[in-house]
């Protein structure tokens, strides 16, 4: 749980960040900051300490935050254990933030949809589940889904698209190798 990360954790997380992702050499800029007091930061006020890459640490810091409250939630057996910072594997946990009260990005929807194939197989489906590629089958069903899920009645497929192509950027979605209409990557924190 970032919250919990002393600033020397919070230094190993921006490095293996900077690393992983190729960002910029952040330098002091996060120093001496617990889990905590990261947490609490804003986008913006993460963007004042980093211009080249705040926004890209805050995206990253989300997930981490987001992995340790699904962590948390699910059932002991859908907890996988990953090297010196642990995860909660996005392929396999089956917690549904519909019920939760915590605010639901697109990536931790189109995931959940993913994770339910009986429900929503016709929609969306998994084309490799182990390296995260997944395809959108119904498009205007799943722009439809996430307008209901965030009550905008006007959700497109052309709005929801933006959404996917920001994360290109903060290396949350990427397209695969091998590119397809309708085919992304989840780019995973491991």
């Amino acid at each position: 749980d970032p919250t919990d990360w002393s600033p020397g954790n919070v230094q190993k997380w921006i490095l293996w960040t900077e690393h992983q992702y190729r960002l910029p050499q952040i330098g002091k800029s996060f120093q001496e900051l617990s889990g905590k007091d990261l947490c609490a930061m804003s986008e913006e006020q993460f963007c004042q300490r980093s211009p080249a890459c705040g926004d890209i640490l805050h995206a990253h810091l989300d997930i981490w935050k987001s992995a340790a409250w699904m962590k948390e939630k699910a059932a002991p057996g859908d907890v996988r254990y990953c090297g010196e910072f642990c995860d909660t594997s996005w392929a396999d946990s089956g917690v549904d933030s519909s019920c939760t009260g915590q605010p639901i990005h697109l990536w931790q929807f189109l995931k959940e949809l993913l994770l339910k194939p009986h429900n929503y197989g016709r929609f969306i489906r998994w084309l490799n589940k182990d390296k995260g590629i997944f395809k959108i089958e119904d498009s205007a069903q799943v722009a439809r889904l996430w307008g209901i899920r965030k009550n905008r009645p006007a959700m497109n497929y052309d709005k929801l698209s933006r959404s996917i192509r920001q994360y290109y950027k903060k290396g949350i979605i990427r397209k695969p190798d091998i590119s397809q209409r309708l085919v992304y990557q989840f780019v995973h924190p491991v």
